[in-house]
C-alpha cells in the first residue's frame, strides 16, 4: 500500500512588537525605535535590499524556534541579568509583578507581505559581528548571507527545517492583513479584539527552551 505524503505545514512570516506600538494598518520601521548601537548593521543592510529593513522570523505555526526569534518569549523572562561590585558578589536582578513587558505577535501569510528579502540568518550574525566591529563584509560572506543563486523554493525549504535558518526583511507590514496574533493575557486579546484586529489568541511559551 502506498503511504500518502504528509501535506507540508504552511510558513508563516511573525514580527513582534510592543503592545504600546500596536496601531492599525501599515507599519514601516522607525529609525528612533531602533536600537542604536545596530544602527550600523541596519543601515548596511538596507542598501543592500534597497529599503530600511523591518526584521521577521519564518516558520510553520507549530514552530516555536521561528517565534523565539522575535524576542516574544522574553516577556515571561523572570530572571534578567545581574551586577557585580568590586569585592562583592554577584547580585541577580529578577522583575517584579509590574514589570514585565507586554509584546503582541502578528503571524503573516507570504503572500501579505509581497516585498521581502531573505538572508541566512547565521551568516546575518556574522555579518552584523563584522559590521560593529567597523570591517568590509567581503564578498564571501555576501555570498552565504544573500546566497544569489538561490530562488524563493530553496529559502522556504530551508526554513521549513529550522526556524533559526532564515531571516525576512521587508519594508512594511499592514498588520490588519496578519494570519492570527499571538497575545500574553485575555486583557490584552480585550483589547487588541476592541481595537478591530481579529483572531487574536492568548497564547504563552516558555522563556527557556526545553532542556534548557
Amino acid at each position: 500500500m502506498r503511504q500518502r505524503k504528509s501535506r507540508a505545514k504552511p510558513l508563516y512570516l511573525y514580527h513582534a512588537l510592543p503592545f504600546e506600538q500596536v496601531q492599525r494598518g501599515l507599519m514601516e520601521p522607525d529609525r528612533q525605535f531602533s536600537d542604536s548601537e545596530f544602527m550600523p548593521a541596519y543601515e548596511w543592510l538596507g542598501a543592500e535590499v534597497g529599503y530600511f529593513p523591518l526584521f521577521l522570523a519564518i516558520g510553520n505555526n507549530e514552530d516555536d524556534e521561528a517565534v523565539r526569534v522575535t524576542g516574544y518569549q522574553n516577556q515571561w523572562r523572570v530572571f534578567v541579568g545581574g551586577t557585580m561590585e568590586p569585592g562583592q558578589p554577584y547580585v541577580k536582578t529578577y522583575r517584579k509583578a509590574g514589570e514585565f513587558p507586554n509584546f503582541v505577535l502578528f503571524a503573516f501569510e507570504l503572500d501579505s507581505v509581497p516585498v521581502r528579502s531573505y538572508n541566512d540568518y547565521q551568516w546575518w550574525n556574522i555579518a552584523l559581528t563584522e559590521i560593529l566591529s567597523e570591517r568590509q563584509v567581503g564578498k564571501g560572506l555576501r555570498r552565504r548571507l544573500f546566497k544569489p543563486t538561490w530562488n524563493e523554493s530553496q529559502w522556504l525549504r530551508k526554513a521549513s527545517r529550522d526556524g533559526h535558518d532564515v531571516q525576512v526583511v521587508a519594508p512594511r507590514l499592514d498588520l490588519d492583513a496578519s494570519a492570527f496574533i499571538w497575545v500574553r493575557n485575555e486583557a490584552t486579546q480585550r483589547a487588541m479584539l476592541a481595537r478591530g484586529f481579529k483572531n487574536v489568541r492568548v497564547k504563552r511559551i516558555s522563556a527557556d527552551r526545553p532542556g534548557d
